[in-house]
């Protein structure tokens, strides 16, 4: 009964977002009040893999279960104060079945304004700084494709690493050299998630994680109008597991730290576009009662996109996840033992073609994907028996902005 009346108040939430989404579609084009603004995007995926499931049950069958809402208002009273925030709702199989949650939701006051050179402090459900796109992969336009590159901007993980709350202290300035910006933040990351214990654990166990205090930095440079932009992010995101009442004999309660660094680098010219990120997370384990072995998750992609006339572009990208970069292949991981996960779960070599059409503001984007390994695939949604290797995926997407 208690469970069926919060699935009820879920429909009525969801209903009334979708009301106010489309009521904001309407009024997209002025603003709703002096110096407020309400903004969103509705996108729809379809996909079919060969094997495994991406999305929901996409194995050998089209998959439509891929699917965004938000919708994001923002207030300006002056301009030094701001007041933002973002609502949404995602499908993405198990892993997400569209509630309703805050995105992110910020109060953001400048502190100095030179014009050349302005200092601001943001505080609440403040994005976090990590590579070129984490700060915007939320509006589909604004992706390097379809999906994400999982090397680097793991869907499993979206939620941990999208946005926390906390503070943020960020600049920028402008010089002969560049635009300069850089963003300093603190916060407690969000792990109230299942597939963070899959990755953790490799299964659903009765506890719980919570954040504990963690920070993420970035500094980005912009040079020659943007022909060039460079950066590093790096920080660490910590969290301790609670067990539950009946805990698993092997696992006590225990820490995680994941001290994490990106190199980011893009050159642009009139037609083109090259973009690299490089990415290291550690993973050290204390406290639980299982041996844990530490390890370094190595990842990286690289892309290279290409415009053309009336607003279409194509891109080749090739993106690569370790899960341990002492063992890339996962031979010393995997084990004999049945059900246990197999040694192409600890990696993904994955190439992607994809096309994109630009209509005002309506996206429409296809690619396809031939992949090596599985590391990146969510766990709710393949068993560890039904996996399999090497598998291929076509992926087709229609994006609106309002």
């Amino acid at each position: 009964m208690i469970r069926s009346r919060f699935s009820m108040l879920n429909k009525w939430r969801l209903c009334l977002f979708w009301g106010a989404a489309f009521w904001s579609l309407s009024a997209s084009a002025q603003e709703l009040a002096e110096g407020v603004q309400a903004h969103g995007f509705l996108s729809q995926s379809v996909v079919r893999t060969s094997d495994n499931n991406v999305g929901g049950n996409s194995d050998d069958e089209l998959a439509s279960d891929l699917r965004e809402l938000g919708v994001n208002l923002s207030w300006r009273p002056n301009p030094d104060w701001l007041i933002s925030g973002q609502a949404l709702a995602r499908w993405a199989g198990e892993t997400d079945e569209g509630s309703l949650r805050l995105d992110y939701g910020f109060v953001d006051r400048t502190l100095y304004n030179s014009g050349e050179a302005q200092i601001g402090v943001r505080l609440g459900k403040i994005k976090n700084p990590y590579g070129f796109f984490n700060t915007t992969r939320d509006v589909a336009q604004t992706r390097p494709g379809v999906i994400m590159p999982q090397s680097i901007y793991l869907d499993q993980v979206r939620n941990f690493f999208l946005a926390a709350p906390g503070i943020s202290l960020y600049g920028n300035a402008d010089s002969d050299q560049g635009a300069l910006s850089w963003q300093v933040s603190a916060m407690r990351p969000e792990v109230d998630d299942v597939d963070l214990e899959y990755m953790t654990f490799l299964r659903d166990l009765p506890g719980k994680f919570a954040g504990r205090n963690s920070w993420l930095g970035q500094v980005m440079l912009d040079r020659d109008g943007g022909r060039w932009r460079m950066g590093v992010s790096l920080g660490e995101m910590n969290m301790r597991y609670q067990p539950g009442r009946s805990p698993p004999l092997d696992l006590l309660g225990g820490t995680h730290r994941l001290p994490t660094w990106v190199l980011s680098v893009q050159h642009n010219s009139e037609d083109w576009t090259y973009t690299a990120e490089y990415a290291q997370t550690q993973v050290i384990a204390r406290d639980y009662g299982s041996a844990f072995e530490d390890n370094t998750i190595e990842s990286g992609y690289l892309q290279a996109t290409r415009r053309f006339a009336d607003s279409w572009q194509g891109y080749l990208r090739y993106d690569v996840l370790y899960l341990d970069r002492d063992d890339r292949n996962g031979m010393q991981f995997a084990s004999p033992l049945p059900g246990a996960p197999p040694a192409h779960s600890r990696f993904a070599k994955d190439w992607v073609v994809g096309v994109r059409r630009d209509l005002d503001r309506l996206a429409l984007s296809a690619e396809i994907h031939h992949v090596d390994g599985t590391a990146w695939l969510a766990r709710v949604d393949n068993p560890v028996a039904g996996l399999v290797r090497k598998w291929d995926m076509l992926l087709l997407q229609a994006a609106w902005r309002f």
